[in-house]
Protein backbone atom coordinates (compact mmCIF):
# COMPACT_ATOMS: atom_id res chain seq x y z
CA UNK A 1 0.00 0.00 0.00
CA UNK A 2 1.41 3.38 -1.00
CA UNK A 3 2.50 5.69 1.81
CA UNK A 4 3.49 9.36 1.96
CA UNK A 5 5.44 11.26 4.59
CA UNK A 6 4.56 14.88 3.77
CA UNK A 7 1.62 16.86 2.47
CA UNK A 8 1.56 17.70 -1.20
CA UNK A 9 -1.01 18.63 -3.83
CA UNK A 10 -1.38 18.36 -7.57
CA UNK A 11 -3.87 19.07 -10.31
CA UNK A 12 -5.32 15.83 -11.63
CA UNK A 13 -7.39 14.67 -14.58
CA UNK A 14 -9.47 11.49 -14.35
CA UNK A 15 -10.34 9.17 -17.21
CA UNK A 16 -13.44 7.17 -18.15
CA UNK A 17 -11.99 3.85 -17.01
CA UNK A 18 -13.10 3.00 -13.50
CA UNK A 19 -10.22 2.42 -11.09
CA UNK A 20 -10.39 1.06 -7.55
CA UNK A 21 -7.88 1.34 -4.73
CA UNK A 22 -7.28 2.03 -1.05
CA UNK A 23 -4.39 3.95 0.51
CA UNK A 24 -2.94 4.81 3.90
CA UNK A 25 -3.21 8.58 3.40
CA UNK A 26 -6.15 10.95 3.10
CA UNK A 27 -7.40 12.86 0.08
CA UNK A 28 -9.02 16.27 -0.10
CA UNK A 29 -10.48 16.82 -3.58
CA UNK A 30 -11.56 20.27 -4.72
CA UNK A 31 -13.24 20.92 -8.08
CA UNK A 32 -11.68 22.99 -10.84
CA UNK A 33 -13.57 21.69 -13.88
CA UNK A 34 -15.91 18.85 -14.82
CA UNK A 35 -17.21 15.98 -12.69
CA UNK A 36 -15.78 12.98 -10.88
CA UNK A 37 -17.88 9.88 -10.18
CA UNK A 38 -16.81 8.13 -7.01
CA UNK A 39 -18.10 5.10 -5.11
CA UNK A 40 -17.24 4.19 -1.53
CA UNK A 41 -19.06 1.15 -0.18
CA UNK A 42 -22.78 1.62 -0.87
CA UNK A 43 -22.35 5.34 -1.48
CA UNK A 44 -22.24 6.83 -4.98
CA UNK A 45 -21.11 10.46 -5.20
CA UNK A 46 -20.62 13.04 -7.94
CA UNK A 47 -17.92 15.60 -7.19
CA UNK A 48 -18.44 18.74 -9.26
CA UNK A 49 -18.16 22.52 -8.96
CA UNK A 50 -20.76 22.40 -6.16
CA UNK A 51 -18.98 19.90 -3.91
CA UNK A 52 -15.80 19.12 -1.98
CA UNK A 53 -14.79 15.59 -1.05
CA UNK A 54 -12.66 14.31 1.82
CA UNK A 55 -11.55 10.68 1.74
CA UNK A 56 -10.02 9.35 4.99
CA UNK A 57 -7.17 6.80 5.04
CA UNK A 58 -8.03 3.14 4.49
CA UNK A 59 -11.13 4.10 2.51
CA UNK A 60 -11.74 1.63 -0.31
CA UNK A 61 -13.13 3.55 -3.28
CA UNK A 62 -13.44 3.57 -7.06
CA UNK A 63 -13.63 6.52 -9.43
CA UNK A 64 -13.92 7.61 -13.06
CA UNK A 65 -14.96 10.61 -15.13
CA UNK A 66 -16.77 10.81 -18.46
CA UNK A 67 -16.08 14.46 -19.24
CA UNK A 68 -13.27 16.94 -19.43
CA UNK A 69 -12.18 17.53 -15.86
CA UNK A 70 -9.56 18.88 -13.51
CA UNK A 71 -9.35 18.68 -9.73
CA UNK A 72 -7.00 19.93 -7.07
CA UNK A 73 -6.09 16.84 -5.04
CA UNK A 74 -4.31 16.94 -1.69
CA UNK A 75 -2.36 13.98 -0.37
CA UNK A 76 -2.50 14.10 3.42
CA UNK A 77 -0.26 11.81 5.53
CA UNK A 78 -1.83 9.83 8.32
CA UNK A 79 0.27 11.53 11.00
CA UNK A 80 -1.39 14.85 10.12
CA UNK A 81 -4.88 13.33 10.10
CA UNK A 82 -4.33 11.56 13.42
CA UNK A 83 -4.81 14.94 15.14
CA UNK A 84 -8.30 15.22 13.67
CA UNK A 85 -11.44 13.14 14.16
CA UNK A 86 -12.49 12.96 10.52
CA UNK A 87 -12.84 9.22 9.96
CA UNK A 88 -15.72 9.17 7.47
CA UNK A 89 -16.10 10.23 3.86
CA UNK A 90 -17.19 13.87 3.89
CA UNK A 91 -19.20 15.23 0.95
CA UNK A 92 -19.56 18.98 1.44
CA UNK A 93 -21.08 21.94 -0.34
CA UNK A 94 -18.53 24.08 -2.17
CA UNK A 95 -19.45 27.43 -0.65
CA UNK A 96 -17.67 30.80 -0.49
CA UNK A 97 -15.40 29.64 2.33
CA UNK A 98 -14.13 26.72 0.26
CA UNK A 99 -13.84 28.98 -2.78
CA UNK A 100 -11.53 31.35 -0.88
CA UNK A 101 -9.58 28.44 0.54
CA UNK A 102 -9.12 26.91 -2.90
CA UNK A 103 -7.73 30.23 -4.19
CA UNK A 104 -5.09 30.23 -1.44
CA UNK A 105 -4.28 26.56 -2.03
CA UNK A 106 -3.85 27.08 -5.77
CA UNK A 107 -1.61 30.09 -5.14
CA UNK A 108 0.57 28.04 -2.81
CA UNK A 109 0.77 25.10 -5.22
CA UNK A 110 1.88 27.35 -8.08
CA UNK A 111 4.99 28.47 -6.23
CA UNK A 112 8.26 27.05 -7.55
CA UNK A 113 8.97 25.62 -4.10
CA UNK A 114 5.92 24.38 -2.20
CA UNK A 115 5.71 25.53 1.41
CA UNK A 116 4.57 22.40 3.25
CA UNK A 117 3.95 24.33 6.48
CA UNK A 118 1.67 26.76 4.65
CA UNK A 119 -0.22 23.86 3.03
CA UNK A 120 -0.65 22.22 6.43
CA UNK A 121 -2.08 25.45 7.84
CA UNK A 122 -4.58 25.64 4.99
CA UNK A 123 -5.49 22.00 5.54
CA UNK A 124 -5.94 22.66 9.25
CA UNK A 125 -8.51 25.32 8.38
CA UNK A 126 -10.19 22.97 5.93
CA UNK A 127 -10.51 20.35 8.70
CA UNK A 128 -12.29 22.98 10.79
CA UNK A 129 -14.77 23.49 7.94
CA UNK A 130 -15.24 19.74 7.67
CA UNK A 131 -15.95 19.37 11.39
CA UNK A 132 -18.47 22.21 11.25
CA UNK A 133 -20.40 20.25 8.63
CA UNK A 134 -19.93 16.72 9.95
CA UNK A 135 -23.58 16.32 10.85
CA UNK A 136 -24.99 14.26 7.95
CA UNK A 137 -27.22 16.19 5.58
CA UNK A 138 -30.16 13.83 6.10
CA UNK A 139 -29.99 14.42 9.86
CA UNK A 140 -30.06 18.16 9.32
CA UNK A 141 -32.97 17.67 6.92
CA UNK A 142 -34.90 15.69 9.53
CA UNK A 143 -34.27 18.33 12.18
CA UNK A 144 -35.51 21.08 9.86
CA UNK A 145 -38.47 19.21 8.37
CA UNK A 146 -39.72 16.81 11.07
CA UNK A 147 -43.17 18.44 10.83
CA UNK A 148 -43.61 17.26 7.22
CA UNK A 149 -44.03 13.87 5.59
CA UNK A 150 -40.52 12.53 5.02
CA UNK A 151 -39.81 9.37 3.05
CA UNK A 152 -36.84 7.04 3.42
CA UNK A 153 -36.23 7.54 -0.29
CA UNK A 154 -35.72 11.27 0.26
CA UNK A 155 -33.35 10.75 3.17
CA UNK A 156 -31.35 8.05 1.39
CA UNK A 157 -30.99 10.23 -1.70
CA UNK A 158 -29.58 13.07 0.42
CA UNK A 159 -26.79 10.77 1.62
CA UNK A 160 -26.37 9.12 -1.80
CA UNK A 161 -27.18 5.71 -0.33
CA UNK A 162 -29.46 2.96 -1.56
CA UNK A 163 -32.70 2.93 0.44
CA UNK A 164 -32.09 -0.62 1.72
CA UNK A 165 -28.74 0.42 3.19
CA UNK A 166 -29.79 3.80 4.57
CA UNK A 167 -31.83 2.43 7.48
CA UNK A 168 -28.88 0.31 8.62
CA UNK A 169 -26.51 3.27 8.29
CA UNK A 170 -28.87 5.53 10.26
CA UNK A 171 -29.28 3.01 13.07
CA UNK A 172 -25.50 2.65 13.37
CA UNK A 173 -24.92 6.41 13.19
CA UNK A 174 -27.65 7.61 15.55
CA UNK A 175 -28.28 4.57 17.74
CA UNK A 176 -32.01 4.56 16.95
CA UNK A 177 -34.20 3.96 13.92
CA UNK A 178 -35.31 6.77 11.60
CA UNK A 179 -38.85 6.46 12.92
CA UNK A 180 -37.76 6.71 16.56
CA UNK A 181 -35.53 9.69 15.84
CA UNK A 182 -38.39 11.44 14.03
CA UNK A 183 -40.77 10.74 16.90
CA UNK A 184 -38.33 12.20 19.42
CA UNK A 185 -37.89 15.35 17.36
CA UNK A 186 -41.66 15.77 17.24
CA UNK A 187 -41.98 15.02 20.95
CA UNK A 188 -39.36 17.62 21.83
CA UNK A 189 -41.19 20.33 19.90
CA UNK A 190 -44.60 19.26 21.23
CA UNK A 191 -43.31 19.54 24.79
CA UNK A 192 -42.02 23.04 24.09
CA UNK A 193 -45.35 24.11 22.61
CA UNK A 194 -47.27 22.65 25.54
CA UNK A 195 -45.07 24.55 28.02
CA UNK A 196 -44.82 27.86 26.17
CA UNK A 197 -48.13 28.29 24.33
CA UNK A 198 -51.85 27.89 24.84
CA UNK A 199 -52.36 26.14 21.51
CA UNK A 200 -54.99 23.41 21.40
CA UNK A 201 -53.92 19.76 21.26
CA UNK A 202 -55.04 19.50 17.65
CA UNK A 203 -53.02 22.58 16.66
CA UNK A 204 -49.90 21.22 18.36
CA UNK A 205 -50.40 17.84 16.71
CA UNK A 206 -50.60 19.50 13.30
CA UNK A 207 -47.61 21.75 14.00
CA UNK A 208 -45.36 18.75 14.58
CA UNK A 209 -46.57 16.79 11.58
CA UNK A 210 -49.60 14.80 12.68
CA UNK A 211 -53.04 15.08 11.15
CA UNK A 212 -54.99 13.97 14.20
CA UNK A 213 -54.77 14.68 17.93
CA UNK A 214 -54.85 10.95 18.62
CA UNK A 215 -51.36 10.62 17.15
CA UNK A 216 -50.08 13.21 19.62
CA UNK A 217 -51.74 11.31 22.47
CA UNK A 218 -50.09 8.05 21.42
CA UNK A 219 -46.70 9.76 21.16
CA UNK A 220 -46.93 11.06 24.74
CA UNK A 221 -48.24 7.81 26.16
CA UNK A 222 -45.33 5.96 24.50
CA UNK A 223 -42.50 8.22 25.69
CA UNK A 224 -43.87 10.16 28.68
CA UNK A 225 -46.41 7.74 30.09
CA UNK A 226 -49.02 10.51 30.34
CA UNK A 227 -51.29 12.42 27.98
CA UNK A 228 -50.14 15.76 26.55
CA UNK A 229 -52.86 17.49 28.59
CA UNK A 230 -51.46 16.09 31.85
CA UNK A 231 -47.93 17.00 30.73
CA UNK A 232 -49.07 20.60 30.21
CA UNK A 233 -50.79 20.74 33.60
CA UNK A 234 -47.75 19.26 35.37
CA UNK A 235 -45.42 21.73 33.63
CA UNK A 236 -47.66 24.61 34.68
CA UNK A 237 -47.78 23.38 38.29
CA UNK A 238 -43.99 23.07 38.44
CA UNK A 239 -43.59 26.58 37.04
CA UNK A 240 -46.03 28.05 39.57
CA UNK A 241 -44.36 26.33 42.51
CA UNK A 242 -40.85 27.44 41.59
Amino acid sequence: MQQINATFAEKMHFIAIEHSHVHSFGHLILPLQGTLNLKSGPRSLIVDYQHVLFLPPECDHSYYSNDRNEFLVFYIPYNLLSHHSDSDVQYLDFDDRWRALRFLMLSECQESITNTAALNQLLHYSFQLIRQNQKPVSIRYLQDNYHTNISLQTLAALEHYHVNYYSQWFQKKMGVSVQTYLQKLRLQEAKRLLRETTYSMLTIAQQIGYEHQSSLNRLFKQYEGVSPLIYRQDSKNRKNSS
